[in-house]
């Protein structure tokens, strides 16, 4: 074997030994040239992408065999990393995302450099940090929910105080001159204000229910049952407007365990948001089943309407205090909804389509016998 023979043979080796390296590694590598196409990948990037050949993802834009877009990332980890020749990072995904529970990454993009120390491509390292992402949403929701929480007291004591003194006052003026007869006018005005100061005492309330939840009084029951009976607390309205309502339990369901009153209030802000979000002859489907092969096992209900549904870009606000795009809302129905939910140990999931409907999950910890 001649000398030349025997570098050949080396670099043969030394080749396939990195390959091996770069194919070995659990977390999805990707290699992407200065026209931003894709140059090599790995396996793990194949199974992140639910692809099964190579060609199906090399020679292709990255945006598109890694993103599904038509374009350029809006904040392309490559870009920056080609123009600044450096590392640089982002937190992002692989494939469109689906669903919430799609995995979320942390990219990282370092720059190759050639013999003549010319930038030629990158390489993309994508390292799974769904656990560390959603812990630091919990944190950050668990301080908001303190930070809120102290708010709501003392904004709810400051105002309750003046606002008692007017309710008061307005019923002492309606009893004292009502025998004078002065007209329905005089009458009409003063229970007028007396019922919107019961309003705001109402919407304090439901603020403080929101940051500081009450002590629940929890008891096994059936899912359906309570659905039931959420149901014929709307059945006026829902008759009012010609709303079909089609059901679905599931047979066999185990009993779960929540605070029956308030879970209500929870529900029944679901539907009434699907009633309001639909038009006369719409139809809303509720189903409840359950998963007795998760770990842990949960019960689930949907609620799904045909409404007008909401714009892809205001998903992930409407569970955000004080958002609402109802005119006169206050934007507190839904943020209570979710609260009662997580404090009962469950999630509430949010799928919408703009002129299509919307469609909510609960999620809820199951009683298994």
């Amino acid at each position: 074997m001649t000398k030349a023979e025997k570098q050949v043979q080396d670099i043969t080796a030394s080749r396939k030994e990195l390959l091996q390296v770069f194919d070995g590694l659990s977390d999805p590598v990707v290699v992407i040239d200065r026209k931003f196409i894709v140059r090599r990948v790995n396996r793990p990037t194949l199974t992140a992408l639910d692809k099964t050949s190579f060609s199906s993802v090399i020679g292709k834009p990255c945006y598109e065999a890694l993103h599904n877009l038509k374009e350029r990332c809006r904040d392309c980890t490559a870009e920056n990393t080609f123009f600044s020749e450096e590392k640089t990072e982002r937190t992002g995904f692989l494939g469109a995302k689906k669903n919430p529970s799609e995995t979320i990454y942390r990219i990282t993009c370092y720059p190759l450099f050639d013999e003549g120390n010319e930038l030629t491509g990158i390489v993309e390292y994508y390292r799974d940090s769904t656990n560390l992402a959603r812990l630091t949403k919990e944190l950050y929701e668990s301080e908001r929910a303190r930070v809120m929480g102290s708010f709501a007291s003392g904004l709810s004591h400051q105002i309750r105080q003046p606002l008692t003194i007017l309710r008061s006052s307005s019923q002492y003026i309606l009893d004292k001159f009502q025998k004078f007869h002065r007209g329905d006018d005089f009458k009409e005005t003063m229970e007028t204000a007396i019922q919107n100061a019961d309003l705001i005492n109402e919407v304090l309330t439901d603020f403080s229910s929101f940051t500081k939840p009450n002590e629940y009084k929890m008891i096994k029951i059936s899912l359906p049952v309570l659905l039931e009976k959420g149901l014929r607390l709307v059945r006026t309205k829902v008759n009012e407007m010609k709303i079909d309502v089609v059901k679905e339990w599931s047979s066999n369901l185990p009993e779960i365990m929540v605070d029956e009153k308030i879970f209500l209030q929870a529900y029944l802000n679901l539907l009434i948001n699907s009633i309001e979000s639909i038009s006369s002859g719409g139809k809303i489907w509720i189903k409840c089943y359950a998963r007795k092969d998760l770990k842990p096992p949960k019960a689930f209900v949907m609620i799904k309407d045909n409404g007008k549904g909401i714009p892809k870009e205001l998903i992930s606000k409407i569970a955000q205090p004080f958002f609402t795009t109802k005119e006169g809302g206050m934007g507190l129905g839904l943020p209570i909804a979710e609260s009662i939910i997580h404090f009962h140990g469950g999630q509430i999931h949010f799928e919408s389509e703009e002129g299509c409907g919307t469609k909510v999950i609960i999620e809820l910890p199951l009683e298994v016998g």
